[in-house]
């Protein structure tokens, strides 16, 4: 049931959350802080989260200037600043974003669903029918093609960005808080397991080392050389060379 002036999806809480309420003064930081927080988790479980973010981030152009078309307040769960901030990247963007064409391919399109769906990469990569590098590698050429920031660009705005081109069901996305990237971090390199039989990983049973690491390590050496019947040792070859210089016990000395 609708009740004038409070929020649908917490009736606890007044509309006025979303913007702040007209008072002389400024708002204390901690009820600011309160406030946003408490309207940012009605917007998370709200239908239409990624339509209004969608709209109150478009740019609008008026007098010759760009702005967003609302500048103030919290949509689609997103504060004010967070909207400005990505606005003005956007606006320094050299590149313009690539022809709807271009970004309509059938595994592209598979894992935009996909990721519309799921935030985990697992969960992405599994449902969208290929591998996680795959997968990754299609979500990083999402990110180039709607013209997003590679290094701050979130799950949320990557969603919101292929709503607005039209390649996206906004009813089929499923919200976050806003901090999932839209690209996952890259996984870190696996350690090798040392010679010893062990590996630097308290939780790698020794057992998981190969076998052909395990054991003792042979030194370098001297090499023995087996003789093969008929076959002059070593030793036997250089006597003729040897006796050329009989035992002199005063050069020995001298040396």
């Amino acid at each position: 049931m609708d009740v004038p002036g409070r929020a649908a999806g917490d009736v606890s809480l007044s509309l006025d959350a979303w913007h702040g309420d007209d008072r002389d003064g400024s708002e204390p930081q901690r009820e600011r802080e309160a406030r946003q927080a408490a309207a940012v988790e009605v917007c998370l479980g709200c239908p239409v989260m990624v339509q209004c973010d969608a709209y109150a981030s478009s740019v609008v152009v008026e007098d010759g200037q760009a702005r967003l078309a609302e500048p103030a307040g919290i949509w689609g769960g997103r504060l004010a600043l967070e909207r400005h901030r990505a606005f003005i990247r956007r606006r320094h963007e050299v590149a313009s974003a690539a022809p709807v064409r271009a970004v309509r391919t059938p595994q592209r399109l598979r894992v935009l669903e996909a990721l519309a769906v799921h935030a985990d990469a697992e969960a992405v990569a599994e449902a969208a029918g290929v591998d996680v590098r795959t997968a990754n590698w299609q979500r990083s050429r999402l990110v180039t093609q709607l013209n997003l920031d590679k290094e701050s660009a979130t799950r949320r705005e990557l969603l919101a960005a292929a709503v607005e081109r039209g390649l996206l069901d906004a009813g089929v996305v499923v919200g976050d808080d806003g901090r999932v990237p839209a690209v996952p971090p890259p996984a870190p390199a696996s350690r090798m397991p040392s010679v010893s039989g062990g590996t630097d990983d308290p939780a790698v049973p020794p057992t998981a080392v190969p076998a052909v690491l395990r054991g003792r390590v042979r030194r370098p050496g001297r090499r023995r050389v087996q003789v093969m019947p008929g076959q002059l040792s070593l030793d036997d070859a250089l006597a003729p060379i040897v006796n050329l210089f009989p035992h002199n016990e005063i050069l020995e000395n001298a040396a």
